[in-house]
């Protein structure tokens, strides 16, 4: 770039002298005739300095140099020389009275040529350092605009996968978290944080074991400077509820091969695995149900078998006691040859609902385990505070209650006392009347993760002396007669128990 030197001399020829010595040194100068009509204009590239003379800015010409040089950017420093007259107090007031425009250099007169052309090429030299600077500003301006439109870019990109996203630096810091990423964890996550490491989030094994801090994906992506590939695992929502998610983790390697961070992709499956186990669940149901067709089939047989067989006795025998005994152990028979028809069904109806007392049906079912009542030290009470009748299949109810009393037994093999009370109730919800069976002990108790579980078919915590179906066909039932079942627990060594509570609707047709 060649810069020109603006001479301003209104006095005889000292700016066409000036200029033309400048040119042959080199140099490219042009007089000025009319400095505040040039100052006006924005300075071109092409003015390198302005070399006054000291007569020629008065008050006007000041003042035009004065907001020539406030219009300047930020990148530019004019260099301006004046030439000042040859007394030494009249140069030291100049000094003073031109500080007001940046401090411009002063060169007394006479001047030998000499200085004259150190002092041009040195500002000129000056001149050239600040578009220089210019040039590199605004490069660096396009880079980090370019930088800001790509980082604008890859935002909206990443924002908009299907997958959650998340970046951490070496330290583990938070780097990158997409909208995904916090839509599958349902909380923001803050960007920078030191506090938890690779734990962003709190990570299980599917045995529910938690992860430690190096066995998170990210923190092994660092670790071995290779991908991690997709894992599934469970994490524990703002809810408290357990999820899934599938987690994919791979270093990221910068351009002299040293790990500074790495990237995670989380998928959330955790409607997937729910279907899954949804469908596992209806494929035992179906096998269940199968194998239950076949099962009742073969042992109705005996069972009818056994009925003519205590008949003839009821019927041959002489001793009353003995007969009673029988017709009792028919009873019992019809009833386990009903029950092994309706729980292995499932839906299937046996019986027709029948208007029944209430006491009438809890008394034959806890005579049954009075005995097993007596070996365990369990105190067995019934508390009859109601006496209406509910219409009802006798057979599904007294299935109902035989599996909360049992339930209720296997709490306590170490004694306590379990309670059966029948009470007058409504449902507020249906305003109906009914009346409620509550079925409480003073056994361990269940736990609360066990709770969110127990009417699920299948879930038992009994493990092979369990099937999971007892809670699940109670249900069943009591919704079926269009009654509730509720359960209330709390776990302890010593001091737990549960609430069993069993509402039916009194004289109503289901």
């Amino acid at each position: 770039m060649s810069l020109v030197v603006r001479i301003v001399a209104p006095t005889g020829r000292d700016a066409e002298l000036t200029s033309g010595f400048l040119r042959q040194n080199g140099i490219a100068a042009e007089p000025c005739s009319d400095l505040v009509c040039l100052l006006r204009q924005d300075t071109d590239d092409t003015t390198g300095a302005l070399l006054i003379a000291e007569e020629a800015i008065d008050l006007r010409t000041r003042d035009a140099l004065i907001e020539a040089l406030r219009r300047q950017p930020p990148w530019s420093d004019l260099p301006i020389l004046i030439l000042t007259g040859t007394n030494r107090s009249v140069f030291k007031t100049s000094v003073d009275r031109f500080r007001e425009l940046g401090y411009p250099v002063v060169l007394e007169r006479p001047l030998r040529p000499e200085t004259l052309l150190s002092s041009i090429r040195a500002a000129l030299r000056a001149r050239h350092r600040q578009f220089e600077m210019r040039d590199t500003l605004e490069e660096r301006d396009a880079v980090l605009a370019a930088l800001k439109n790509e980082q604008e870019t890859l935002r909206v990109v990443i924002d908009n996968l299907p997958v959650g996203v998340i970046v951490t630096g070496r330290d583990g810091r938070l780097v990158i978290a997409n909208r995904n990423a916090e839509k599958i964890f349902g909380k923001s996550l803050p960007l920078a944080t030191t506090s938890s490491r690779w734990r962003i989030w709190e990570a299980f094994y599917l045995n529910g074991q938690p992860l430690d801090e190096h066995q998170y994906p990210l923190w092994r992506a660092i670790r071995t400077a290779e991908p991690v590939p997709p894992e599934n695992y469970l994490y524990c929502g703002e809810d408290g509820e357990m999820r899934w998610v599938r987690i994919a983790a791979a270093p990221i390697i910068d351009t002299q091969g040293i790990v500074s961070g790495a990237v995670a992709a989380l998928s959330d499956i955790d409607r997937e695995k729910r279907a899954e186990a949804a469908l596992i669940k209806s494929e035992k149901l179906a096998a269940v149900g199968r194998l239950a067709a076949s099962i009742s089939h073969e042992i109705n047989n005996p069972l009818e078998a056994v009925t003519n067989l205590l008949y003839l006795v009821e019927q041959n025998s002489r001793d009353t006691e003995a007969s009673q005994f029988a017709i009792r152990a028919q009873e019992e028979l019809a009833r386990v040859s009903q029950i092994v028809t309706q729980t292995l069904r499932f839906h299937r109806q046996s019986s027709s609902p029948q208007l029944i007392a209430i006491r009438d049906l809890l008394q034959p079912t806890l005579a049954l385990y009075r005995a097993r009542a007596a070996n365990q030290n369990i105190g067995l009470q019934l508390q009859c505070r109601a006496e209406a009748k509910i219409f009802c299949r006798e057979g599904d109810v007294r299935q109902v209650l035989n599996n909360l009393i049992g339930n209720a037994m296997d709490a306590m093999r170490a004694g306590g006392r379990l309670i059966v009370r029948t009470s007058n109730a409504r449902d507020h919800k249906a305003d109906v009347p009914g009346i409620r069976v509550s079925i409480a002990d003073t056994g361990h108790g269940i736990p609360p993760n066990t709770m969110k579980h127990i009417f699920e078919p299948f879930y038992t915590t009994k493990g092979d002396n369990g099937t999971g179906l007892g809670l699940w066909i109670s249900q069943e039932i009591i919704a079926r007669s269009k009654g509730k079942l509720r359960i209330r627990s709390r776990a302890a060594e010593h001091g737990g128990g549960t609430v069993a509570s069993v509402f039916l609707p009194a004289g109503i047709d289901v």
